[in-house]
């Protein structure tokens, strides 16, 4: 009876090791991989001014496509692009970039009326806008993400852009899962600027 009980405290004592160790690799901190080099591109900010991708420089970037009327997931993605806004509202080093898929409808006027319903005061979200034709090459060419019929068809995703404007990782921007491992990239990306 003593040498079964010394082999099933040996295995329990095995089994919570290898737990410890699993556990472990999922909370270190990982590298993500870059995918691609976000392309030049010059856009319209909702106060008017000019934003480029020159701006993603030195900054950690959430972006993602919308538009103001959807009837659809943007209100969602807007919500929690918002929560991300507000809890890493301590810091000038992360930046987040909504970009209209419905130019017409979206003017400046109205994309700064809908930064300032989302609580938008400072210059840490930008709402962007352009040609429709330039929104696609660089939602299609330049994020490799579904453009042909907008606005309807614009994706969910929100992309994770690092310091150096290289584009990281896609998250589902609708899914709270998804935005929890973002929101942990975010940080860990910060860590190293």
């Amino acid at each position: 009876m003593n040498k079964l009980y010394l082999y099933i405290l040996a295995f329990i004592v095995f089994m919570g090791m290898g737990a410890s160790w699993v556990i472990e690799k999922a909370n270190a901190s990982h590298e993500i991989p870059i995918i691609k080099k976000v392309p030049n591109f010059n856009f319209t900010n909702q106060n008017g001014e000019l934003f480029s991708n020159n701006q993603l420089k030195n900054k950690i970037t959430v972006l993602d496509f919308f538009f103001t009327n959807c009837p659809g997931p943007c209100p969602i993605m807007t919500y929690n692009m918002k929560t991300l806004y507000n809890d890493f509202s301590s810091t000038d080093a992360v930046q987040f970039v909504s970009i209209t898929v419905d130019p017409i409808n979206d003017s400046i006027e109205v994309l700064k009326n809908y930064a300032e319903i989302n609580g938008v005061n400072d210059q840490r979200w930008q709402f962007l806008t352009s040609e429709l034709s330039k929104i696609k090459l660089l939602k299609q060419g330049g994020f490799m993400l579904f453009a042909d019929d907008l606005p309807q068809g614009h994706a969910i995703k929100f992309i994770l852009i690092d310091e150096d404007g290289n584009i990281r990782k896609y998250f589902d921007g609708t899914d709270e899962a998804s935005l929890a491992i973002l929101k942990k990239d975010i940080s860990n990306l910060v860590k190293n600027i």
